[in-house]
């Protein structure tokens, strides 16, 4: 009776126990589907993986590998705290190797969601061989507005041929790319200039790095991809579009150069044979890339008749002089005669009102009387 009770004491706790395991087994299968390696890329310099978050996601590690001949070179290990639902993360990481040996490179990327294993990524790459991609970056100037990059075609003894390829740029904080876009099917004759500018907000004396990354499509074989890093420090920037001033005040107009908001001043400053009249400091309005604002100032007293010095300076947020524009006012005589505020009408010459009065008076008794 008691192996009786026991067999279905054992019975029923698999069967409840079997749609718990079930549920665990059914979410890890969902969670492998809805997170995954999407991209990744690989050279001797730099490598960078992007996965795709379908759902919410927590406690995310990304692990990087460098191989030459089975031994690992370098590692590098990225921690993520939360994916949201329909996004994507790009993670950028720097091999920094001091000299490469030449042979053929092995990359492989981990990803891991809760410490269990969900997608595995490899890129393979030849340093060293004497094959040459059909294009190549010549140049990439990065600043705190945006990234301009010069893409050039090899030259050969055929001489060059027009190569049809997408580019990719990345702005990219400490390890994770916050910005991306890409210019697609970029037609490559000749030397090429490109560029892009940032639509994020940046931080003012702040590192950021500016990636590039041109991708050649091929229908025969895989997909030619080179990339290029250059790093920059982001600082606030701004310049003086245009100027109005009189003897009476002045107005500037400062244009924003930089996704540093701008927060600095405008200093007007008048002299005359080097000693300083009058000086007025502004509070700038707050500026990015493209916006520009006009500031208007009104000295104290109208500047005499005269030839004066004027200096406009824009101070930016740290205290240093961004730009400065300096020009002469040529203040005029005033036409405005103080003195001449209370004026009496002049008389009217010849007869008064009262003289008037009497001769029409007279001329009607005249006729009157005849």
């Amino acid at each position: 009776m008691n192996r009786h009770k026991f067999a279905i004491t054992t019975s029923l706790l698999v069967f409840l126990m079997f749609p718990a395991i079930f549920s665990s087994a059914a979410a890890q299968t969902a969670r492998t589907e809805d997170i995954g390696i999407i991209d990744l890329y690989s050279s001797i310099d730099s490598a960078d993986v992007t996965l795709h978050s379908g759902a919410q996601h927590t406690n995310i590690t990304i692990d990087f590998e460098l191989m030459l001949e089975g031994e690992v070179l370098r590692t590098e290990r990225f921690e993520i705290n939360e994916a949201l639902p329909d996004t994507d993360i790009t993670k950028v990481v720097v091999w920094d190797l001091k000299s490469p040996e030449d042979g053929f490179y092995i990359t492989r990327m981990t990803l891991s969601v809760d410490g269990s294993v969900l997608d595995m990524g490899y890129h393979n790459f030849s340093y060293g061989s004497p094959a040459l991609p059909r294009l190549f970056i010549k140049d990439i100037i990065p600043d705190s507005s945006g990234v301009s990059v010069i893409i050039s075609p090899y030259r050969t003894v055929y001489g060059t041929q027009a190569v049809l390829t997408d580019v990719e740029y990345m702005l990219v904080n400490g390890d994770t790319v916050i910005y991306m876009t890409t210019d697609q099917r970029v037609d490559v004759v000749q030397a090429t200039p490109l560029s892009e500018d940032w639509n994020v907000r940046l931080e003012n004396n702040h590192p950021y790095s500016a990636r590039v990354k041109i991708k050649v499509p091929s229908q025969r074989q895989r997909d030619t991809v080179i990339a290029r890093s250059v790093d920059f420090t982001a600082e606030d920037d701004a310049r003086i579009t245009e100027l109005y001033r009189d003897e009476t005040g002045a107005s500037a107009t400062v244009l924003g150069l930089s996704q540093v908001p701008f927060t600095g001043e405008i200093v007007f400053t008048v002299s005359k044979d080097g000693e300083t009249i009058e000086e007025i400091k502004e509070k700038s309005p707050i500026l990015m890339s493209d916006d520009d604002e006009t500031t208007e100032v009104i000295w104290d007293s109208r500047l005499p008749a005269g030839t004066y010095e004027l200096s406009v300076k824009v101070i930016g947020n740290d205290g240093d002089v961004v730009d400065i524009l300096e020009t002469v006012i040529e203040a005029e005589e005033s036409g405005y005669n103080a003195s001449a505020t209370a004026t009496t009408a002049p008389e009217t010459p010849g007869f008064n009102v009262c003289q008037v009065v009497f001769a029409v008076l007279a001329l009607y008794l005249l006729r009157r009387n005849g």
